[in-house]
């Protein structure tokens, strides 16, 4: 019986380091510029379009949650395992923004941003730049067909 518990444990410790190996091998670093960029591009789309009801977030294993100014009800910041169950238990009659898709080239970073509510779905892609104080500005605004 002890032989078994021994076993047992050597078997769990095991399959937990091979969990957190993948798992840190499958996410990708996340950048300290990550949430300075959510925040540009929602303090733009929020200026543009107007205000919403909540402010939804994508995030990696790796990202780290921050205040990006939203000053209404709600954030939600969503891992890849709940963003569906999200969108199925959601309220439909508030409006939302969702940021996701976050990524880097040489010359700034893009984010993909949905706006939905009652009246549809529109989604955008946001090309930003860093400017000269450390913010980001958005330079492109391009309405997509992209879907989650």
């Amino acid at each position: 019986m002890r032989g078994l518990t021994g076993r047992r444990a050597a078997c769990l410790a095991l399959a937990g380091l091979l969990v957190s190996t993948l798992s840190c091998a499958v996410a990708a670093p996340a950048s300290p510029q990550d949430n300075a960029v959510r925040r540009a591009a929602l303090a733009y789309e929020l200026a543009q379009r107007g205000p919403v009801d909540e402010v939804l977030v994508a995030f990696g294993l790796l990202d780290v949650r921050d205040n990006l100014g939203f000053q209404g009800r709600n954030t939600v910041w969503l891992n890849p395992v709940a963003q569906g169950e999200y969108f199925r238990q959601r309220d439909a009659s508030r409006t939302y923004l969702y940021l996701y898709n976050l990524g880097y080239d040489n010359d700034g970073a893009h984010i993909d941003v949905d706006r939905g509510g009652p009246s549809g779905l529109q989604t955008r892609r946001l090309t930003l730049r860093a400017g000269g104080s450390g913010g980001w500005q958005v330079i492109a605004d391009e309405e997509t067909s992209l879907q989650r």
